[in-house]
């Protein structure tokens, strides 16, 4: 059944120029949603018996497809894309921007993407290779070099690589170290593609009917149910979590709207950081992370 994957994940990306062309937003968004729910159901079940990883990767993959027809049908209400620009945006590249892949600039600098990419997915794999030798287990420790590996490493050879190619594509992680905020860290520091994928999907069309606050809500709180997916429906264990993480960060971003000013850099990483635990359940971290990690032993 795991053949079955390659299938829904066309199925989801294939979706984005049908539901474009639906006749309202309300049946686009309705045939949308519906549609992921049913590519999810089905992975899910195709992928019961099968070891936590795979099954990890399986409902990502369906679920990153699945995501991309969504922006893509709300993005291409007036401007469309090629097809092959549409296959470069949907199976080459992490962001939820279309509409950069529009045009070309023959111009761009790419070099130094390539070079900071290559040295931090070093220093990962290195990070990596020596926590998994020495056995430690606190999920930080886990998670950091597996994070600047892939996150900050290959995602930028692959920004520095489409670039290269004349596609304006930006840094999906830039410095954390810069952020001062809750707010800032989800919007303009932590996966930009993700935020810009859920403010085109649920904030601002949650925003249009029921106002500024609850848009924020909305996408904290579905962000926690779409990490529900990747992670607990993974190892089926540990559900309410990720969901419990993300509301709190939403809880902060409107203290942080009422106060007028942000939380600060260091208060913001320990609320992002400590609760690691939260958002990955120890089943997951064990099945998932460690597996990852032992790799390298």
């Amino acid at each position: 059944m795991i053949f079955i994957i390659p299938f829904l994940v066309l199925i989801g990306i294939a979706a984005g120029p049908i539901l474009a062309n639906a006749k309202t937003t309300y049946l686009r968004r309705t045939y949308g949603w519906l549609l992921l729910i049913m590519l999810l159901i089905n992975v899910h079940l195709a992928l019961m018996g099968y070891d936590s990883f795979t099954r990890m990767v399986g409902i990502c993959c369906v679920l990153l497809g699945g995501m991309k027809g969504l922006v893509y049908a709300e993005w291409a209400k007036t401007e469309k894309l090629t097809l092959p620009r549409y296959a470069i945006f949907s199976f080459f590249w992490f962001g939820m921007d279309p509409g950069t892949f529009r045009f070309k600039n023959p111009k761009l600098r790419w070099k130094s993407d390539i070079a900071i990419g290559s040295l931090l997915t070093v220093i990962g794999l290195a990070g990596s290779w020596l926590i998994a030798n020495l056995e430690w287990k606190n999920i930080i420790i886990m998670f950091i070099p597996l994070s600047l590996g892939f996150h900050f490493g290959v995602l930028r050879i692959l920004k520095g690589t489409l670039r290269y190619f004349g596609f304006p594509v930006r840094t999906l992680f830039p410095n954390l170290l810069e952020t001062n905020g809750i707010a800032d860290f989800w919007s303009r520091r932590w996966n930009i593609g993700y935020s810009q994928m859920m403010q085109r999907i649920v904030g601002r069309p949650i925003e249009s009917i029921a106002g500024k606050s609850a848009g924020v809500m909305a996408v904290f709180f579905i962000s926690g149910l779409l990490h529900e997916v990747a992670i607990t429906l993974t190892v089926m264990s540990g559900f309410g979590l990720p969901t419990l993480y993300f509301t709190l960060h939403g809880f902060l971003t409107l203290l942080e709207k009422k106060w007028n000013r942000p939380l600060g850099k260091i208060p913001t990483l320990i609320c992002v950081i400590l609760p690691l635990s939260c958002l990955f359940p120890g089943k997951f971290q064990t099945e998932v992370i460690s597996k990852c990690l032992s790799v390298f032993a």
